[in-house]
């Protein structure tokens, strides 16, 4: 085996064995992994149209119970199956915002930091710009010039967060570029384009995950609130910015309509922003004592 595979496994193990000694890194993963798995597996255990999406008028505001775990809402549809159901919608925007965002990001980033001159100050003057609006604010802008959706809302707050990443990847590349293990690809003849994808873009990827992470947990907040102002998700389709939406209006009669897709959003969050914490720590070389 190459001492480098073998160097690079040895990398890999110690930062995963930084991560399982933190406990709140460890949490966020299960809350994580397991909703992952009930979005995965909600076909197999609930019945889209009949508990999440149908209405059953007979049984209407019924409070928790083993029949309704988190009891039932105006229409009398069961709110832990749409909640089941909400995860999926909010998953799929935070992996999809993610890929979006980073993938304009590396590429944007890549250009402004190897390039640099007026490439780089073009570019960055654009980032610039983006950068001047609040994201949620520009997200807004995108939904309510493209109408809702759920790929509109994607395309909204995938373009809201490519400034970070680019500016992210910008900043690590111009520390790296000028490296002596870069000068010696460059002399062996290597492209530009094999410099920066094999040499340079692999030395940032660990502060990219952790910014992905965070970006997640941003875009199940923005995906909430741009449905919670009727910007996002309509109703019927379960997605938990809608619930909290329709559920305010009988908050005080009954509050479970509101406080578990709260829950929902804060645990999902939470095991976000724990999780990038613990990468951080874990990436970090400096962490090793």
């Amino acid at each position: 085996m190459p001492e480098q595979e073998i160097k690079r496994r040895s990398q890999l193990s110690s930062a995963l064995h930084r991560y399982m000694k933190n406990r709140l890194a460890v949490f966020g993963l299960i809350v994580f992994l397991f909703l992952v798995f009930m979005a995965c597996t909600a076909d197999v255990f609930f019945d889209y149209t009949g508990q999440a999406i149908a209405q059953h008028m007979k049984e209407r505001y019924q409070l928790p119970s083993r029949a309704h775990l988190f009891g039932t809402d105006q229409f009398g549809r069961d709110l832990f199956v749409r909640i089941i159901y909400g995860a999926r919608i909010s998953l799929i925007v935070a992996f999809s915002v993610t890929a979006i965002s980073v993938s304009l990001g590396i590429i944007i980033g890549a250009f402004a930091g190897y390039c640099g001159g007026k490439v780089d100050n073009v570019l960055m003057r654009i980032m610039d710009i983006f950068l001047a609006i609040p994201s949620m604010l520009l997200a807004i802008c995108i939904v309510a010039a493209l109408g809702g959706g759920l790929r509109n809302l994607i395309i909204a707050n995938g373009i809201s967060h490519v400034p970070r990443f680019s500016r992210l990847v910008r900043s690590n590349i111009m520390q790296i570029k000028n490296s002596e293990f870069v000068e010696a690809a460059r002399v062996t003849g290597a492209s530009d384009f094999d410099i920066v994808l094999k040499h340079i873009l692999p030395n940032t990827i660990g502060v990219l995950i952790v910014q992905a992470t965070l970006t997640m947990a941003q875009s199940i907040l923005a995906v909430a609130s741009l449905s919670f102002v009727g910007l996002g998700i309509a109703p019927p389709t379960p997605e938990w910015g809608s619930m909290l939406s329709t559920g305010k209006e009988f908050m005080r009669q009954y509050p479970h309509l509101v406080t578990y897709p709260g829950l929902a959003i804060m645990f999902a969050v939470l095991s976000f922003n724990l999780m990038g914490d613990g990468l951080r720590d874990a990436l970090d070389p400096r962490m090793k004592n």
